[in-house]
């Protein structure tokens, strides 16, 4: 026969997995958990912390029952933080304040956190992330509470995974949209300005990003001109040139270049005015045509991001259909140059017969 224990978990487990088949907003998910479980183990509190692999740290994505001082008083290195529960087993430290294993032991004390528990979070062999567990009282887990904490932690891993696979499905499908849009443009235009307007816009709505700008190089003066931008400010567009930018820089030598965190960059220009605007990370990458690189295309964030290999393969993909534009363009004026000299060269041959 169950004890009461037994069944408000197995109750809670049931509503748990309740919510990961109803929906996949992995945030509604990861914070049922953290609610669920602090409820039914009564702690004082709990976090799911997710492994951002670019800056080796565990970024907080739940919590419950601790203060934003607390939540807010540092970034939690994965090399100082309970490292053995990120080489996948539970861990548990009796006193949070003076265990060496804890790397904000003062901030713990006076958030009056007692004992902890780290249970790692794994999808496909992996640690993506750390599920915390805090007590206001000394306390000794029991192997069934530890047991429970893992399987709940399991299906917020499964959460993730699921909502990362959708995402993905759904961010190939905006992929396949963007292309398809800017190709037909391409196709039923030959307006250069609008088809780079469209492909700025695509970009931005493809990605999920703040903006993007395309720059092109003014052989004459030596410099990368705006010819076309979605999502940006008057101010921070007609802020100066942008030519000793690293990034740009680097882009025009022919390879995409990412920067995480433009506040921490020092060779970044303008930091002042990337703050105001708001923006996070940028990737560059190089437009070519004929071998020969032209411009760039920029894309901005409002948070910092790693962009993926799909993404910066999709961006290069819109990079050359911003060249094929303007060469079908370059061919088409050419063209319309030599029809009308022609039909010039004619006219003025029939003046001269019908002069005879």
């Amino acid at each position: 026969m169950m004890s009461t224990k037994e069944r408000l978990y197995l109750r809670s487990f049931q509503e748990i997995s309740k919510a990961l088949g109803s929906t996949l907003a992995v945030s509604e998910i990861l914070d049922i958990i953290v609610r669920q479980i602090t409820e039914v183990m009564s702690l004082k509190g709990a976090t799911i912390r997710l492994v951002n692999p670019k800056t080796k740290t565990l970024e907080l994505v739940a919590s419950v029952g601790l203060s934003e001082k607390y939540l807010n008083k540092g970034p939690v290195d994965m090399d100082k933080s309970i490292s053995e529960a990120l080489s996948g087993r539970p861990v548990a430290i009796y006193d949070a304040t003076t265990d060496p294993r804890i790397q904000y032991p003062q901030e713990a004390k006076e958030e009056g956190i007692a004992t902890l528990v780290a249970i790692p979070m794994m999808s496909k062999g992996q640690i993506i992330g750390v599920m915390r567990l805090l007590t206001s009282e000394p306390r000794e887990f029991t192997m069934d509470e530890v047991e429970f904490a893992c399987a709940v932690a399991e299906l917020g891993a499964q959460a993730i995974a699921n909502a990362q696979m959708y995402e993905a499905r759904v961010r190939e499908l905006n992929f396949l949209k963007g292309m398809l849009q800017v190709a037909k443009a391409i196709n039923s235009a030959l307006e250069v300005k609008k088809v780079l307007n469209l492909l700025v816009k695509t970009a931005v709505t493809a990605l999920d990003i703040k903006a993007a700008a395309v720059r092109l190089l003014d052989e004459k003066r030596q410099q990368l001109e705006l010819v076309a931008s979605f999502g940006l400010s008057e101010r921070y567009i007609t802020k100066g040139p942008v030519g000793t930018d690293r990034s740009i820089t680097e882009a025009m030598t022919g390879k995409a270049v990412s920067v995480y965190d433009v506040g921490s960059d020092p060779s970044a220009t303008y930091p002042k005015e990337m703050e105001e605007e708001g923006i996070k990370s940028i990737l560059s990458v190089p437009i070519s045509l004929k071998g020969k690189v032209i411009g760039v295309i920029r894309l901005y964030t409002s948070e910092p991001r790693d962009f993926s290999d799909d993404e910066i393969t999709f961006m290069s993909s819109l990079a050359e259909q911003a060249a094929l534009a303007m060469e079908n363009a370059r061919l088409y004026q050419k063209l319309k140059g030599e029809y009308e000299e022609l039909m010039s060269d004619l006219y003025r041959f029939t003046g001269f017969t019908r002069g005879i």
